[in-house]
């Protein structure tokens, strides 16, 4: 059984994140993984201080929440990281748990089990992909330089709404991928 955490980086409890995450909660138990959905927005995560000391002890010298979603990602074997666009970027929450990360990132193996990742990006524009491939880039490399597993190229879709989202092939197809890396 493998275990699969996805961190929501969207303010909006029933926006089209939330809706993804709760179809992946829904599919994966089938399959005997379990799935945490972690929804940073009203989370206690400070913006990271850039003072250093987690180069020298590997821990962030903050205690607020990030902790707890550090030790959730080490304890999985899969983390799926979601945002939507909000101009032009990942949400600012999610922004600030990347900039968070860093304090993983002097150990060896910085998120201990974690062997599969995607980086979900949701926005309103259909075209999306084309608009927002930096984004994705500029994240996947970030995932790459902490050592966390190649993600799976990551994904943009758009034009979506949580009602449509159960509908949506592109939806299906993106869990049917999360689901083949885990059978790697």
């Amino acid at each position: 059984m493998s275990r699969i955490i996805i961190i929501n980086g969207s303010p909006r409890k029933n926006g089209v994140d939330a809706a993804i995450a709760v179809m992946i909660s829904e599919e994966f138990p089938k399959k005997g993984h379990s799935v945490e959905v972690v929804s940073i927005c009203g989370m206690r995560i400070g913006g990271c201080l850039g003072c250093m000391a987690c180069r020298k002890t590997g821990e962030c010298v903050q205690d607020d929440d990030m902790k707890r979603i550090i030790s959730k990602i080490r304890d999985s074997d899969m983390v799926v990281l979601m945002s939507p666009i909000y101009f032009g970027a990942e949400t600012g929450q999610t922004k600030v748990v990347l900039d968070r990360f860093t304090s993983a990132f002097k150990a060896e193996r910085p998120f201990g089990s974690v062997k599969a990742s995607s980086v979900l990006l949701t926005c309103a524009d259909k075209n999306g992909a084309a608009a927002y491939d930096a984004t994705l880039r500029r994240i996947l490399f970030e995932m790459k330089c902490l050592k966390i597993p190649e993600p799976d190229g990551g994904r943009i879709m758009g034009g979506l709404s949580p009602e449509t989202v159960r509908d949506s092939p592109e939806v299906r197809d993106y869990i049917n991928g999360l689901s083949k890396q885990l059978d790697r």
